[in-house]
């Protein structure tokens, strides 16, 4: 197996509606794709489960036991997981047939969908509608993200997210407090819990509307000066980094730490003054700032800020986590 870039290696596909995606390993798609057809593109195999598992030993001789299962690529065989008998995998199939609880065949659009890791995480992106923030032409669009992980490292989970038009900068939902996705770990009793899954994907426009509200709150919350949106700047950096060195500090290391700061919150503020004059002086545009800084500044990983492939670490990986400490700071400022 070849890593080619981050999660994704030589045995994986990753297709995307009309891109090659930031890596250019991506296989772009004319059109929407069908779930079933996206399966067909990025995972016609399935994860099959062992019953028992051979173990031999360095000498030689061999094991069986049956308290353990092995998750196996059905085309070449590889090994995705090894897990208890209480593990309990959804098929590839019946993960892209939850796709249909978006909507009708003909409705239901897979802007993306891929494996990483050598088929170890699978994951499908449907695209929803697009709607305005505040009243200025901020456009955002809203996804239903499923995803789940045959290694043990992701349970079956669905998450709404919101991509802006104007940066192509994506939130998960649940920074907005929309408490609108789920998460189901693969167990015994995982066959009957696939209806309340079916439930939850059927209402995840409750949780995008929710959380569209949440963000008109901010959008019409209006920012009183330039200073405040700079100390939210500085205390944005200071809790997703930690807090920064003295300025008179002597220290070579945390001089450059300092360095690294002023430059951060410089291009925090060019994304704040290319918006600004558009969508408004508030509490949305200024979140935007910061999390678009975190998304596409070369700036935001000198800390080892993502380590992970870019598709999943907006989402799910530590960036997602320093989103919602952004966004999270930003409604306390609005409701202040």
């Amino acid at each position: 197996m070849i890593r080619m870039a981050h999660m994704i290696t030589d045995s994986d596909t990753v297709a995307v509606y009309q891109s090659t995606a930031w890596h250019g390993l991506a296989v772009p798609l004319a059109e929407y794709p069908s779930p079933t057809e996206a399966r067909d593109i990025v995972a016609p195999w399935d994860a099959l489960a062992s019953t028992d598992i051979l173990i031999t030993l360095p000498n030689g001789d061999a094991v069986s036991t049956d308290e353990f299962k092995v998750i196996v690529r059905s085309d070449n065989g590889a090994v995705l997981g090894m897990h208890s008998q209480k593990y309990s995998p959804v098929s590839v199939a019946e993960f892209f047939d939850l796709a249909y609880e978006f909507g009708s065949a003909d409705v239901v659009k897979v802007d993306s969908a891929g494996t990483l890791k050598g088929g170890k995480t699978l994951f499908c992106s449907l695209k929803g509608d697009t709607v305005e923030i505040g009243s200025r032409g901020d456009t955002t669009t809203g996804y239903l993200l499923l995803a789940q992980g045959f290694d043990g490292t992701m349970p079956l989970r669905g998450d709404v997210a919101s991509i802006r038009t104007v940066c192509n900068n994506t939130l998960t939902m649940n920074h907005l407090d929309s408490k609108c996705g789920f998460s189901i770990r693969h167990t015994r009793k995982m066959g009957d819990r696939m209806e309340s899954v079916r439930r939850s994907i059927q209402a995840w426009k409750m949780g995008f509307d929710a959380s569209i509200v949440k963000a008109n709150e901010l959008a019409f919350a209006p920012v009183r000066s330039r200073a405040d949106v700079q100390e939210y700047f500085l205390r944005s950096l200071e809790s997703i980094y930690g807090a920064l060195p003295s300025p008179t500090t002597t220290d070579k290391r945390e001089q450059t730490t300092l360095a690294w700061a002023a430059t951060s919150l410089a291009e925090m503020g060019e994304f704040w003054n290319n918006e600004e004059a558009q969508y408004g002086a508030n509490w949305w545009t200024a979140a935007n700032a910061v999390t678009a800084y975190l998304q596409h500044s070369s700036e935001a990983t000198r800390l080892g800020a993502n380590s992970e492939a870019r598709v999943f670490a907006d989402l799910y990986g530590a960036q997602a986590e320093r989103k919602g400490v952004a966004i999270h700071l930003a409604q306390s400022y609005a409701l202040a």
